[in-house]
C-alpha cells in the first residue's frame, strides 16, 4: 500500500466516524456575503471527462442531502500548493502581484505535464474528496520548486503552515448544513469508495487569488503557465 493510499484510508475511517457521531464540521460562511476569507493558490482545473464521472457521484449525493455544497463541474480542481492560506479580510492589494507571479513562473517554467489518476472517494470531517494518485514523483518535485522559489523571493507565504500537503485529492462536497440522512449518505460514499474516475493530465497551472472554496465568481487568475514537454 502506498503512503498516499494509507493517508486516504486513515482520513476515511476518521471522517466516517465523525459523521456517525455527528461531529462533522459545518461551514456556516459558505455562500455568505460576510465570507471575507481569501488566499493565493497554485491549482489546475479538472478536464471534462473526469467532471462527468464525478458528477454521477454528486447527483446521487444531492438526491439524499440537497442542502450541502456541491462543487460545480467547472470548479473541480486540484490544489498544487496553497501559497497564502485563506484568512479573513485578506485583499489582493495586500501583496505585490507581479512578485508572486514571477516566483510562480520561475518555479514551473521547466516542469512538464503531470498525470494524476483519480480513483476512489475519501472524506474529512468537513468535506468529501476524490482520491488522486500521481504517476511519479513529479508533483512532489513541483511543490518543492514552488516552496523554494517563494522562499528565495522572500515573499510572505503560509506554505505548509497548517500541514505539508502530500496527497493529490480534489474536494467536491463541503458540509454547510446538518446531515439529514447520514446513513444513506455514507452508503453512497461507500459505493464509490474504489471507483475509477479517470486520469487527469495536468498541462496548465494557474496562480490565483481565491476564496475558501475556489468559487469562480471570486477567483482571479494572477498568472497562467502551460506545462510543455521539453526535448
Amino acid at each position: 500500500m502506498s503512503d498516499i493510499q494509507k493517508t486516504y484510508d486513515e482520513m476515511w475511517v476518521n471522517a466516517i466516524q465523525c459523521i456517525k457521531d455527528d461531529k462533522y464540521e459545518i461551514d456556516n460562511l459558505m455562500n455568505s456575503s460576510e465570507d471575507t476569507r481569501r488566499g493565493v493558490s497554485v491549482l489546475s482545473y479538472l478536464s471534462h471527462p473526469l467532471g462527468v464521472a464525478i458528477c454521477e457521484l454528486l447527483d446521487e449525493l444531492k438526491g439524499i442531502e440537497p442542502e450541502q455544497y456541491y462543487y460545480p463541474t467547472n470548479e473541480f480542481h486540484l490544489t498544487i500548493l496553497s501559497i497564502i492560506t485563506c484568512v479573513e479580510d485578506f485583499k489582493l492589494s495586500d501583496i505585490d502581484v507581479k512578485a508572486y507571479s514571477d516566483a510562480f513562473e520561475l518555479a514551473v517554467k521547466e516542469i512538464g505535464p503531470l498525470k494524476i489518476r483519480y480513483s476512489g472517494v475519501t472524506a474529512s470531517p468537513s468535506c468529501i474528496l476524490i482520491q488522486g494518485f500521481p504517476d511519479n514523483d513529479q508533483l512532489h518535485f513541483l511543490r518543492d520548486k514552488l516552496r523554494l522559489s517563494f522562499k528565495k523571493a522572500n515573499l510572505h507565504t503560509t506554505i505548509d503552515l497548517r500541514y505539508k500537503i502530500s496527497t493529490a485529492h480534489s474536494t467536491v462536497v463541503r458540509f454547510r448544513a446538518p446531515l439529514r440522512k447520514r446513513d444513506e449518505f455514507i452508503d453512497v460514499l461507500s459505493k464509490y469508495r474504489k471507483t475509477d474516475f479517470g486520469t487527469l493530465k495536468v498541462d496548465r497551472l494557474e496562480l490565483v487569488f481565491n476564496n475558501w472554496y475556489q468559487a469562480l465568481s471570486v477567483t482571479k487568475p494572477l498568472s497562467v503557465c502551460e506545462l510543455r514537454t521539453t526535448k
